[in-house]
């Protein structure tokens, strides 16, 4: 089992979505990455084996992901990615349960 947890701009980013995005891409994450023994079985790598991709119809949620914790750096719209140096180096994550 992973333990997710969330940057504070990604839940700025999840706070600000409607409440319907917001929950289908929670209920993605409960349902596909929480039960998961190795987080890095799905989505895909972002050069190097901590940060992974997730596709979730048009969103992206980026993740770094160690051990047995996904922190989740941000959650963007479309097929562009935020520049590396505005997520990688996010502030530590804040401990919030899905």
């Amino acid at each position: 089992m992973v333990r997710i947890e969330l940057s504070e701009r990604a839940r700025k980013e999840l706070e600000d979505m409607d409440k319907i995005t917001a929950s289908l891409i929670r209920g993605w994450l409960i349902r596909n990455v929480i039960p998961l023994k190795d987080p890095k079985s799905i989505g895909r790598s972002l050069g190097g084996s901590k940060r992974w991709q997730y596709r979730i119809g048009d969103y992206r949620v980026l993740t770094r992901i160690t051990d047995k914790k996904a922190v989740i750096l941000a959650i963007t719209h479309g097929h562009c990615l935020p520049s590396q140096s505005s997520w990688i180096r996010a502030k530590p994550p804040i401990d919030v349960s899905l």
